[in-house]
């Protein structure tokens, strides 16, 4: 089905017949009618009223050169331009979350294979730590608005890799493996150990004390009734509780996490937190500094593996399948640059977000924690961060060293 048409099947009857009353009024080519579809279905998924019986149809209709669709298309992208150019009110946002059709769950024998982070690698677009993944779990029950994971994989259904412990302790990861995360097809914590996944990841990594394994949640679930090798860091994505509530449904509050990592702290291990995906927002300038404060008031910095900030990025069929799926959302209430082959805010945006939450943090966490920006462009480190780095392999090795020496501390 062309684009158009499977994007016109998701809208109501009353909406299609506003389509083609305005597509019968006024000339438009076939991509201009795509235009104004995405439009109407990014301003639906926003909460925003139609533009369609907003538009300035008198000035439109005065004009004598015949380009009264082009005069229309220019209307409608200031419109758009204003509302994404500005922050997003959540103030008068209030989802309704669509329930979940209930997740089943099966084993499948699939062999073990390490990926690599999805940062682009051609020409190091992106600073990226050369990241290795391991999917023991693919899908998410959590159904944050913004999740690429829902468009990989079936929406209902968690696949588990059968026999797992034994399929990673017959692994040999090559010599340059240093870092392995979990937290990319599925939420690490989420389901505890009811697929044997973090028993056969404390196995493996008792065997390769050498191999740090970074485990990534926004899950409360206590898994810290038991013992784990101090080669296991446990993370948690934190946002400001604004975004928690409107867009990363069903996940634990921040509370929820905070106190999960306190509990992963004094079981332990050390810990890590991803201020990531930051969201561009009415308040996001108050909140977020709220949020580094939280940390530090509940974890010294010798706790603390990692700080990672990084904010939202799409690519083009992550934001086909939002439109598609239609939930409401007003992550896609921004404005869309492209940014390394993906989509994400202008830089001059991430700038300042990402200096503010560093700058929040005192000088003390700062020093003694290792900050670092997630799949953004190398720009953006030194008026962030105040340094940066000329090559990937000249990040990783500075992550290695500070994960290490974090991990030998204790």
């Amino acid at each position: 089905m062309p684009a158009l048409q499977e994007l016109i099947s998701s809208f109501s009857q009353e909406e299609r017949e506003a389509l083609d009353a305005l597509f019968s009024r006024y000339h438009f080519t076939e991509s201009q009618k795509l235009e104004i579809a995405k439009d109407e279905s990014d301003l639906r998924q926003w909460k925003e009223p139609s533009f369609i019986p907003a538009a300035p149809y008198s000035r439109i209709d005065s004009r004598k050169d015949g380009r009264k669709g082009d005069a229309f298309m220019k209307a409608l992208r200031e419109h758009m331009d204003h509302l994404r150019s500005s922050e997003t009110d959540y103030s008068t946002f209030f989802p309704e979350v669509k329930p979940r059709e209930k997740c089943t769950s099966r084993f499948v024998d699939k062999r073990i294979v390490l990926g690599r982070c999805p940062c682009p690698v051609d020409g190091e677009k992106t600073r990226c730590c050369r990241l290795r993944t391991l999917d023991a779990i693919e899908q998410c029950a959590f159904s944050c608005s913004y999740c690429s994971v829902q468009a990989f994989y079936n929406e209902n259904e968690i696949h588990a890799v059968s026999g797992i412990k034994e399929k990673l302790l017959a692994c040999t990861p090559d010599p340059d493996v240093w870092h392995i995360g979990t937290g990319q097809a599925s939420d690490s914590l989420l389901f505890g150990d009811d697929f044997g996944t973090l028993s056969a990841l404390s196995a493996f990594a008792e065997k390769h004390p050498e191999i740090i394994i970074e485990l990534k949640s926004k899950s409360a679930r206590n898994v810290f009734d038991r013992k784990y090798p101090r080669n296991m860091v446990f993370t948690w994505s934190l946002n400001a509780p604004t975004i928690i509530e409107k867009e990363e449904h069903l996940t634990a509050s921040l509370e929820g996490r905070l106190e999960n990592a306190e509990r992963a702290r004094d079981n332990g291990n050390l810990v890590g937190f991803h201020i990531h995906p930051m969201v561009y927002f009415k308040g996001w300038d108050e909140e977020y500094p709220r949020l580094a404060k939280m940390i530090e008031s509940r974890f010294r910095p010798e706790d603390v593996c990692m700080v990672g900030i990084g904010t939202l990025t799409f690519t083009k069929a992550v934001i086909r399948h939002l439109r598609e799926r239609g939930d409401e959302s007003r992550v896609l209430e921004m404005d869309l640059v492209p940014a390394s082959g993906k989509f994400s805010y202008p830089l001059e945006t991430k700038e300042r977000m990402f200096s503010t939450v560093f700058h929040s943090f005192s000088e003390a966490f700062r020093n003694n924690v290792f900050f670092y920006l997630c799949m953004e462009d190398p720009s953006l480190w030194m008026p962030a961060l105040g340094r940066e780095y000329s090559s990937d392999r000249e990040f990783e090795e500075d992550m290695k060293r500070h994960y290490r020496e974090a991990v030998a501390r204790l």
